[in-house]
């Protein structure tokens, strides 16, 4: 009995142990959303990107940001050490309000991208005059 349970034990160890290495070797990008009053504020770190390989779209109150990354290795050297590679990658999320996207700025400054979407004049509070 203790043969089995340490077999399984070990089973799970090296399945989690794969999973978690995959999970690590994904591309990803760290991204924030935040409320700045009348202005929503995006910003995803894009480490090596170039402003021509980023495409940034917004439908139906949902933005979706997609970015490739190319690198690439001179094939006559030797290559002891490759973490770096080359990817695609897309992510989507859903706007808390509607935004103007006419008025929207974009700007990438040291593989940070910062994205301010004004709030559509229907998403922000509208003052209500009381007559006497």
């Amino acid at each position: 009995m203790f043969t089995l349970w340490s077999d399984m034990d070990r089973l799970f160890n090296i399945l989690n142990d794969r999973d978690y290495r995959y999970a690590a070797s994904q591309p990803k990008f760290r991204m924030n959303l935040q409320d700045k009053g009348e202005n929503l504020e995006f910003v995803a770190e894009l480490p090596g990107v170039s402003e021509k390989d980023i495409n940034l779209e917004i439908h139906n109150e949902t933005l979706t940001l997609s970015a490739k990354r190319d690198v690439t290795h001179e094939k006559d050297n030797t290559l002891y050490l490759a973490e770096r590679g080359s990817w695609n990658i897309q992510r989507s999320i859903s706007l808390p309000v509607a935004v103007e996207v006419e008025n929207t700025n974009a700007t990438l400054k040291n593989g940070i991208l910062r994205v301010t979407l004004p709030k559509a004049a229907s998403s922000r509070p509208q003052k209500i005059l009381i007559n006497a």
